[in-house]
């Protein structure tokens, strides 16, 4: 691709499909003063086929900082953007504008926002030369909205290593709810477009899923609780380590970047990695669309992912489940939240609109069901985060309680309740009770219109009430497993987040009140689901070690937030590309992941080795090696 030169108003660097634009300054003719230059383009064509493209986009603000931030630039030919992610688009004729999404709105100087998008094209995909920022030419005058002094974290570009948001002190209200991982943009929906040609594609592709569960020849793996550890059929501790990837919780209904990575290559990559368990947020209503037939087009570039076209998105989740079985990899079903959205947890509770507790049950029957003979699914989490703060939801009741009552929102006896449904049907699976936001203090109820009277900590974070009623699965009680959330400042700048906070401190004023202790008094074993954030040198990076090295001397289970590059605030493991690996991050990860003395990872699997013999071993091989168990009370 070639570019003519430009005037010396721009300066114009291409190499392949990147095109760096630095709109310099010039004298102005109308004005005493010009402004220097406002902002820094990079503009990358990461695929181009014969009739269609996908680029992303990254603006560097170089001048003040703004509330609200607009993108804009005209095509030179007849190029259409059909989707477009992390990021709103308007885009009339030739000339494109694309804002700020609700979750990344500021734009500190000096600050970073991206977002990318797919488009059609006939004859020449000619380079934009000229862009401006909220309406004004990047080689022109600097605008003059009102400054801000909170730097909002924006998507980082797709590095390596994502550059994390500046760490500026957040006004501190115990109780504020955690805002969301996941996006709320507008996500890219793949059309059968010839194949771009720098895609890479396994050279083995493996059997198309059914639309009934993949078989297995062994189903020797089902795990049960022993006091605070998750042991084998054979009573031998295991650490379950793995990550999070979501998708299927979203509107796309699969996992998101199979718009652009190929399944089989990314769950090689995965296992490869040492991640033993893949969390997997779903929807109620997902569920039940698979329970009755109706199955909408998942968003997957068949191009990408050959051997996934034309196949529904159960069909998809089948087959991860059985590439999962083959790489060595557990999974877990966690009910993220009631309604197929990006933003479907913000809801606090697991019935919402048409959905009921009722219809929430049978979702995970049916589920259950399916999979009841396959090891590879071996635990279920109930529901994602339950949240909701009761002194001002007293008239709605919409906050997540737990009591020893029936109501409707009381969260201990609904998990109690699912999980006694889902055993009746798979007595061998794990399932999960996760925390909720807020709980009385001594002498107080869930009736009080006094925020003073609560404890207040993470949505899914709070589960003081085991103390006083403890979930009871009766002969089942060996497969129930606590499951808290914890996050850093960058989430949220909770009250514990004070200047030389330290690890003892974490312990002191979160951790052990609010679920360590279940650990310590050995009333069950404790999963972190969700646990992770952006390296940025400062509190959060500190946070994000301690509660590594808290999971790490006490063989704590866990699933890292996130794969995905796509988290607003906290980043993931991947790149944009969804296929290079933010190495900072692994590395701080790492210890934590199950290895044996060689440092080869432990497969969940008594057969199968984690990602190969290469990389991975099974937990026959490493107990009859004679490493040590994966036990410190």
């Amino acid at each position: 691709m070639s570019q003519k030169q430009r005037s010396f108003r721009t300066r114009l660097a291409m190499i392949g499909g990147l095109v760096t634009l630095l709109l310099a300054g010039q004298p102005a003719t109308t004005k005493p003063t010009a402004a220097a230059a406002i902002c820094e383009v990079t503009y990358t064509i990461s695929n181009q086929w014969s009739t269609g493209f996908t680029a992303n986009v990254s603006v560097k603000n170089l001048g003040i900082g703004l509330n609200n931030w607009q993108v804009g630039w005209t095509f030179a030919g007849n190029q259409a953007i059909t989707n477009l992610w992390n990021g709103v688009l308007t885009q009339t004729g030739a000339q494109v504008s694309v804002s700020n999404p609700a979750w990344a709105a500021s734009l500190p100087s000096n600050g970073t926002a991206s977002f990318g998008f797919q488009a059609s094209y006939t004859g020449s995909n000619a380079i934009p030369n000229a862009f401006t920022l909220n309406g004004v030419s990047c080689n022109g005058d600097q605008p003059s909205p009102m400054p801000t002094n909170t730097a909002i974290p924006s998507i980082p570009p797709a590095t390596n290593t994502p550059n994390p948001p500046t760490n500026t002190p957040i006004a501190t209200t115990t109780g504020t709810p955690r805002p969301t991982n996941t996006p709320t943009s507008v996500i890219p929906t793949v059309t059968n477009t010839p194949r771009p040609t720098n895609t890479p594609v396994p050279t083995t592709v493996n059997p198309t899923a059914t639309s009934t569960p993949t078989g297995n020849n062994n189903n020797d793996d089902w795990l049960h609780t022993n006091g605070n550890q998750i042991v084998d059929s054979a009573g031998r501790p295991v650490w379950l380590t793995g990550v999070n990837w979501f998708g299927f919780n979203a509107t796309e209904r699969v996992f998101h970047g199979l718009w652009s990575a190929n399944l089989t290559s990314m769950m090689q990559s995965i296992s490869q990695r040492g991640l033993n368990i893949i969390r997997v947020p779903i929807s109620t209503e997902l569920i039940l669309e698979w329970k009755a037939g109706v199955f909408k087009t998942p968003n997957v570039n068949t191009y990408a992912n050959p051997e996934l076209e034309g196949l529904t998105s159960l069909q998809i989740f089948d087959r991860f489940v059985m590439l999962s079985k083959q790489f060595g990899i557990k999974v877990m079903i966690d009910v993220h939240s009631a309604e197929a959205d990006n933003s479907g947890h913000y809801a606090p509770l697991w019935y919402k609109g048409s959905f009921t507790s009722e219809q929430f049950y049978q979702a995970w029957e049916w589920i259950t069901d399916r999979y009841k003979n396959d090891d590879t699914v071996i635990a279920m989490d109930i529901k994602n985060e339950p949240h909701g703060t009761a002194h001002d939801n007293q008239t709605s009741s919409q906050f997540a309680k737990w009591d020893n009552s029936t109501d409707i929102n009381n969260w201990k006896y609904v998990c109690e309740t699912a999980s006694k449904r889902i055993l009746a049907i798979n007595p061998n699976v794990l399932v999960l009770c996760e925390g909720n936001e807020v709980y009385p203090k001594a002498g107080a109820s869930y009736t009080s219109s006094n925020k003073n009277d609560y404890y207040f900590t993470w949505w899914g974070g709070n589960l003081r009430g085991v103390r006083d009623y403890p979930v009871n699965l009766g002969s089942n009680q060996d497969q129930l497993v606590y499951s808290p959330h914890d996050y850093g400042p960058l989430v949220f700048n909770q009250s514990w987040f004070y200047p030389g906070f330290t690890k003892e401190t974490l312990y002191n004023d979160v951790w052990y009140p609010n679920w360590f202790f279940i650990h310590e008094e050995n009333i069950a074993p404790l999963f972190i689901g969700e646990w992770g954030g952006f390296l940025d040198g400062g509190a959060n990076e500190q946070w994000m070690k301690a509660l590594r090295d808290l999971i790490k001397e006490h063989y704590l289970h866990h699933t890292f937030w996130v794969l995905n590059p796509n988290s607003g605030d906290t980043g993931g493991l991947l790149g944009y590309d969804w296929a290079t690996w933010d190495e900072a991050k692994y590395a701080l990860l790492k210890p934590a992941l199950w290895a044996d003395r060689n440092g080869k990872f432990v497969s969940l699997d008594h057969q199968i080795p984690l990602g190969g013999t290469a990389t991975g071993t099974t937990i026959t091989q490493y107990y009859q090696q004679g490493n040590q168990a994966p036990s410190n009370p």
